[in-house]
């Protein structure tokens, strides 16, 4: 397969390298086009908060596309260094994982159903600045589509969420009613609040967010921080703003939260989520909290159970990316050489069938079945040849006798 990708993600990355890899989205119709004169012959650039991917085509399996990767670094003024962190797949092993992408088990949430959206988008936005996609990168695309709907129909993947974060957030829709979103405060920088922040974007992009955190410099580190007001916690602290839902998830070792804050932020009638081990939010016994408080251990029970059948889905739908590869490499095997063979195949057993009659009378019978046999097993092994072999025999290039090795 031609196909070859490097990217960086939440795993295997961090987000300062994302965030030097982002393309606004008015500039990519230029940006694209410069990293086709870098020497890429078509090129599909997938970009979520969490991560970034660049997909391209090349001679074959083998090229060594490693130069033009370190070009496409240094075009974003990113030094070499940072290919090394970053993964480069090519052939099956970057399909599988284009499809597994597009199915959302690569997702930070598993399951979620955006990622599918977003990757159609990259492919669509490359077909529409005319950029000459080659067969094999465009048939990937393709595969991964129907792959990525096949599995969010058949299997139970996105039904129930599995994480202490979406099971908050559903909380936060059933709850609306008693408690309206108007002013959103997100403290910490983890990826729980991370996935918090990317929510209230998309489902409720008129909703103030405030975004908390000690450093302000890590803060500004984060792709989704662009067009959200940030504040220090200590100033938070000293001088809240009025809010509706807080959403705290921090590292921090003692509580943020106490009653002393509770004053402060005059937190009657608002809706609390404390995502965070240990817990950032601090009532003593006998302490009334006015708030709705929801803690993650309220949440992670149902996680849990959730998580032990999103499993199960996880493996069906594994099962399926893989059965879709092996059909899809099936039909590349099936290519015009193939056919050919396929339709002459009956023709060299007829002539295998002529030439063993004319030399019976020589040959005991015992002795003719096996050279039958071993004509049979010679004809089926060239027909299960590469595509590149069979073709060099179908051109004549190939000598008799490397039939017979």
């Amino acid at each position: 397969m031609k196909l070859h990708l490097w990217g960086t993600d939440f795993r295997r990355g961090d987000a300062s390298l994302r965030r030097a890899l982002y393309i606004a989205p008015e500039d990519r119709p230029r940006v694209l086009k410069d990293i086709l004169a870098l020497g890429f012959t078509d090129v599909v650039y997938v970009n979520t908060c969490n991560r970034t991917e660049f997909y391209t085509s090349a001679e074959s399996y083998y090229a060594d596309t490693r130069g033009l990767w370190i070009k496409l670094l240094a075009y974003f003024g990113i030094d070499e260094d940072a290919y090394y962190r970053g993964y480069h797949l090519e052939g099956k092993s970057a399909l599988r994982h284009l499809l597994r992408v597009s199915s959302s088990l690569e997702s930070l949430v598993l399951g979620e159903p955006q990622i599918l959206g977003q990757v159609k988008e990259a492919h669509r936005l490359s077909q529409s600045l005319g950029i000459p996609l080659d067969s094999s990168l465009d048939q990937a695309f393709q595969l991964a589509f129907e792959t990525a709907k096949r599995i969010r129909t058949q299997t139970a993947i996105g039904q129930k969420p599995v994480s202490v974060a979406a099971l908050g957030l559903q909380r936060v829709k059933s709850l609306l009613d008693s408690y309206p979103l108007t002013q959103a405060v997100v403290v910490g920088r983890s990826p729980m609040t991370q996935v918090v922040v990317q929510w209230l974007q998309k489902n409720h992009p008129d909703c103030p967010i405030l975004w908390v955190n000690r450093s302000l410099e890590k803060l500004e580190e984060m792709p989704e921080a662009d067009g959200i007001a940030k504040q220090s916690l200590e100033d938070f602290l000293r001088s809240p703003i009025s809010f509706s839902h807080l959403f705290t998830a921090t590292s921090s070792s003692e509580p943020i939260f106490t009653p002393k804050e509770f004053d402060a932020l005059n937190w009657d009638s608002r809706l609390v989520f404390d995502f965070a081990e240990p817990a950032d939010v601090f009532i003593p016994p006998g302490c009334e909290m006015k708030a709705k408080l929801i803690r993650i251990e309220d949440l992670a029970k149902e996680a849990a159970e959730n998580r032990r059948n999103r499993m199960t889905a996880v493996e069906d739908a594994e099962s399926l990316i893989e059965r879709a590869l092996k059909e899809h490499f099936m039909r590349l095997k099936q290519g015009p050489v193939l056919k050919d063979f396929s339709q002459i195949e009956l023709k060299f057993l007829e002539e295998l069938e002529t030439a063993v009659e004319t030399i019976s009378a020589e040959f005991e019978a015992e002795l003719l079945a096996k050279i039958r046999k071993w004509g049979e097993k010679l004809v089926k092994r060239n027909l299960h040849n590469s595509r590149e072999h069979l073709r060099s025999i179908l051109n004549g290039e190939k000598k008799a006798k490397d039939l017979f090795r």
